[in-house]
């Protein structure tokens, strides 16, 4: 199971900002966790027998309709679905609203 979603972002060099500013504002979701790595991030359900819910993290296009290839990305695979998933895509969506930077989302 799982949903898979890019986002590009209209200047390249907004991608490291927006990846910090998405890592500091997902975690005050209740009942997640996360886990930082030098491309990235995943949030962990709490006490969920099932714990990776959200994998985040900056990849290279590759063959990837309306991208460039090796032009950069922000890659979301969600790990879990329903109610849980969607406030957290709500929750990247108002980032990208407050940040005020041109990003679109698109579906893998």
């Amino acid at each position: 199971m799982g949903w898979e979603y890019g986002i590009k972002v209209a200047d390249v060099k907004d991608i490291k900002a927006l990846m910090e500013r998405l890592a500091e504002a997902l975690p005050g979701i209740d009942g997640y966790r996360m886990q930082r790595d030098e491309d990235g991030f995943v949030l962990f359900q709490n006490n969920s027998d099932w714990p990776e819910a959200l994998q985040i993290s900056v990849e290279e296009a590759r063959n990837i309709e309306g991208l460039e290839d090796n032009e950069p990305y922000i890659y979301c695979l969600f790990h879990i679905g329903g109610e849980d998933a969607m406030r957290l895509r709500e929750g990247m969506c108002r980032v990208l609203e407050e940040e005020k930077c041109a990003a679109d989302w698109f579906e893998l």
